[in-house]
């Protein structure tokens, strides 16, 4: 018994020491757990995985068209004038093509070109989730830095408020005044409440592309974004972080793959110009007393309707080359991307800088305002103007960090590949 209860008793501390484990790493980054989460269940992935399983069956297929084909049949002649002998023919064939022009290698090339396009079409989908993902999340984050603007601009302007009624209760103030002042407080109000909607309505969102609430912990979305620093990696040029992505970014390998596809294609359309060569065996039954046995080596051709198979190879070898000059495109859109991400990374880090300068000038100076309208120097209009410019530089500061936090992201994104970024192996 004694056995027993300690064996209890430790699976029930390991077990809370696995949800500890996991509840801290979901509070340290909760946006990659989730994301982790979310790219083994979401149906684009789960269609994407269910294509990938096709083109490997038929790439395996594939590789069964190098072996004989096996045919059987039976054939019966109704204008027989002779009822009493069976009419019936059964045959039994095997035919070994001996020479294609290439096209067995061909259709194999290119199921397994196809194959693994399926596998980049995965990837992309698990690229294109996590960058929406990491959108709305930083949408979230900024709307609920706003929404803390708010709710302690709306805090300091009910203090205000409060002093101006105090005051013309004493005779100090016009009943106006008071007025004016509640106006103010109202129009803080309604920006809170529009903030507090913009927050639901993204984590709203999120919770749609997550599929189902989301979990406990992230309900307090804490400001994870934090001051701008300098690290190893933010030394890295343009050059180096583009051939970092070009390497991993699977819509360009999807292009490259791509090409291999229609090169296989191309091949194809070419064989059909060429004759093929194949070895027949037939087993032949025509009645009871006649079996035959035959061997043939033959020789076919198929130029399509009017020569067409020449057109079909043009046409092939035109796909090729616009093909090719796609992988281009390809290669200048994600290096305009990345550019962009460093730019935005250097020019909102300067400018929160800025920004994090102006909120502590505008903390003390609203601080001296108030000593200043106690003492009577200041009007309770001055400060209130400086309490809405305060917050009016967080919300800045809130727009600035979110813009700055997802391009970071995105471009560790880029650079590692999905699964280094689940890992948190590369942070910007």
């Amino acid at each position: 018994m004694r056995c027993l209860g300690a064996f209890f008793w430790g699976l029930c501390f390991l077990s809370c020491t696995v949800q500890a484990q996991e509840q801290s790493t979901l509070a340290a980054e909760p946006h990659r757990a989730l994301l982790a989460e979310l790219l083994t269940r979401h149906p684009g992935v789960l269609a994407a995985m269910g294509q990938l399983q096709s083109a490997q069956h038929d790439a395996e297929g594939a590789k069964w068209q190098f072996l004989p084909t096996a045919s059987v049949g039976i054939e019966k002649n109704p204008q027989s004038a002779n009822g009493l002998t069976d009419t019936r023919t059964t045959f039994a064939r095997l035919q070994q093509p001996l020479w294609t022009g290439g096209r067995l290698t061909a259709q194999l090339d290119k199921a397994r070109a196809q194959e693994a396009l399926a596998n980049l079409t995965l990837s992309e989908q698990r690229l294109g989730l996590a960058t929406r993902w990491l959108q709305l999340w930083s949408e979230v984050q900024a709307a609920e830095l706003k929404s803390q603007a708010f709710t302690e601009s709306e805090a300091q302007h009910l203090k205000y408020v409060r002093q101006v009624q105090n005051r013309a209760q004493e005779g100090h103030a016009p009943r106006s005044d008071v007025q004016l002042s509640l106006s103010r407080l109202a129009a803080v109000q309604a920006e809170l409440e529009q903030a507090k909607a913009q927050r639901q309505q993204a984590i709203s969102r999120l919770a749609q592309m997550y599929g189902g609430p989301m979990p406990s912990q992230t309900i307090r979305w804490t400001a994870v974004f934090q001051p701008p620093r300098r690290t190893d990696d933010s030394n890295r040029s343009h050059e180096l972080w583009t051939v970092m992505a070009l390497d991993k970014h699977p819509s360009l390998q999807k292009s490259i793959v791509t090409v291999n596809v229609l090169r296989a294609d191309a091949d194809i359309a070419k064989s059909r110009i060429y004759p093929e060569v194949y070895l027949r065996g037939e087993l032949i039954n025509r009645d009871i007393s006649r079996t035959t046995q035959q061997l043939y080596v033959g020789l076919t051709s198929n130029f399509g309707a009017g020569l067409s198979s020449m057109a079909s190879v043009a046409s092939a070898q035109a796909r090729l080359q616009a093909q090719e000059q796609e992988i281009e495109v390809k290669r200048r859109d994600i290096s305009d991307q990345i550019h962009a991400d460093l730019q935005t990374i250097e020019s909102q880090g300067l400018r929160l800088t800025y920004l994090l300068q102006a909120q502590e000038s505008a903390e003390q100076f609203m601080q001296a305002s108030e000593r200043q309208f106690d003492a009577g120097r200041r009007t309770w209009q001055e400060l209130m103007n400086t309490a809405r410019e305060k917050a009016q530089v967080l919300v800045q500061m809130a727009d600035t960090q979110s813009s700055r936090w997802l391009a970071q992201q995105r471009l560790a994104l880029l650079a590692a590949g999905v699964e280094a970024y689940l890992q948190n192996n590369s942070n910007p």
